[in-house]
């Protein structure tokens, strides 16, 4: 189904809903109210390996994901931070 390259050790496992990446609610609802109701291939690997805090190259075509694959992490970084 998907043409998904992981290369390492001990790579978590890809997730393949938000719900299940346990992102809050909030940020689930933002994604969808922007029309982003379920990962791309590039954020189904590629969440749960930035979540981990593992060092990761992640190549994928244009409009495939990748802004978010890296931006999502860094916000629960950010909200992490301000608690």
């Amino acid at each position: 189904k998907w043409f998904i390259i992981a290369e390492g050790e001990d790579i978590p496992p890809p997730i393949k809903s938000f719900k299940d990446m346990r992102f809050p609610q909030p940020v689930i609802d933002a994604l969808s109210n922007n029309g982003i109701k379920r990962p791309t291939p590039i954020q189904v690997q590629g969440i749960p390996v930035a979540l981990s805090g593992r060092d990761m190259i992640g190549i994928a075509f244009t409009g495939s994901g990748k802004t978010i694959t890296f931006c999502l992490p860094m916000i629960m970084l950010a909200l992490e931070e301000e608690k």
